[in-house]
């Protein structure tokens, strides 16, 4: 296709040369592809059935329960209950039953102090619930801490009591002095429940970050938990590192999305400390590569099965009540800037808005309105 400059000049035939001034060209748009635009209509409809499917708390149930079904069906891991030298292994650390007992015990004792938290503060902030709409969802984070307390004190119940190994299974890395060691998967059953929670607090109850934010870090994580644990049981070597990478670049995934949390929140709240809301977030991406440390000395023979057996034990434990701690700080501040906020606010009548007996006013009964 040919197209006319400004000046353009015309042969017309028989000799006869004519200039004309064609007008301002205008650039040809070519029509897009056939197609084209409805393809980039579909990604965005599937990107945002992904990002919802990935806010709901049953799709991370469900990733989860199928990667540890497709590990478990391909690497298929002997119970160490059924393999004689694995069984002989867990008995020689048997005496550890008693730490276990004493770790439960402990967190019965966190435990009953963390209910009694629940269900007294509940009771008494029936009256202001009209006044403070949130203050319901305010209790969510000590639910969730009774929910990880009770699964961990289930873990050292299951080593107190159980005398054969029917919750561990056989290693199997291709070599003699590492083979048959006692892999205690109620580990890692544990934390598939446990770290999703401490997630939870530390992106949503902590930071305030929105579920599609929690989802990715939350489910890549327990993705990588699995695989850790498959490796162990993956004789080839090649693809038995092919795994361990995987799952710590995951973890360094997971890590940096969790940083993205605390930079976007301290957009929000420019006035908030570092070492305040956001340090749950870096203590778990700490603890978490610790326990990698410890899992690749393990799985090198650098570390026994009774010594790793006694770190998980105790930095479970003492990883949960950190998180208790924290969150203990982050509930009296609130409370703190809701009492702040009420008393200055000088529309609000406590005393009708708590509704009190005429006899035993908040207020004293001069004042009606504050």
């Amino acid at each position: 296709m040919t197209s006319l400059s400004p000046d353009v000049t015309l042969d017309l035939g028989d000799g006869v040369r004519q200039t004309a001034r064609s007008p301002q060209q205008v650039p040809e748009t070519r029509p897009s592809a056939p197609g084209q635009e409805f393809r980039a209509r579909r990604h965005d409809v599937l990107m945002g059935i992904l990002v919802k499917l990935l806010e709901m708390k049953l799709t991370w149930v469900l990733i989860t329960l199928l990667t540890v079904s497709i590990c478990y069906a391909i690497a298929q891991p002997m119970p160490c209950n059924e393999d004689t030298l694995c069984r002989q292994n867990h008995e020689q650390i048997q005496d550890l039953r008693s730490y276990s007992g004493y770790i439960a015990a402990a967190l019965a004792s966190v435990l009953l102090h963390e209910l009694a938290s629940v269900v007294l503060t509940h009771n008494s902030a029936k009256k202001a619930i009209h006044l403070i709409p949130n203050i319901k969802e305010s209790l969510i984070p000590s639910v969730l801490l009774c929910v990880t307390f009770f699964v961990l004190i289930l873990e050292n119940l299951v080593f107190l009591i159980g005398e054969a190994p029917w919750f561990a299974h056989s290693s199997n890395l291709g070599h003699p002095d590492l083979d048959h060691q006692p892999v205690y998967s109620v580990f890692y059953a544990e934390w598939l429940i446990n770290v999703p929670i401490l997630l939870i607090l530390a992106g949503s109850c902590c930071l305030q970050r929105p579920p599609r934010e929690v989802a990715e870090p939350l489910v890549v994580t327990n993705v990588y938990i699995v695989f850790a644990w498959v490796a162990h049981f993956i004789s080839n070597a090649p693809l038995r590192y092919v795994m361990v990478v995987v799952s710590f670049l995951m973890y360094f995934r997971a890590s940096w999305t969790m940083c993205q949390w605390v930079f976007r929140w301290r957009k929000q709240q420019e006035d908030g400390h570092i070492c305040g809301r956001p340090l749950l977030s870096f203590a778990l991406i700490i603890v978490f590569g610790i326990y990698g440390a410890v899992y690749l000395a393990r799985l090198h023979g650098a570390v026994s099965c009774r010594n790793e057996r006694i770190f998980f034990t105790t930095m479970d434990f003492t990883t949960k009540l950190f998180a208790s701690i924290a969150l203990a700080g982050i509930r009296s501040s609130e409370f703190q800037e809701v009492l702040l906020t009420m008393l200055a606010n000088t529309q609000t009548s406590f005393k009708r808005a708590l509704n009190y007996d005429d006899r035993h006013p908040m207020i004293g009964s001069d004042s009606e309105e504050m």
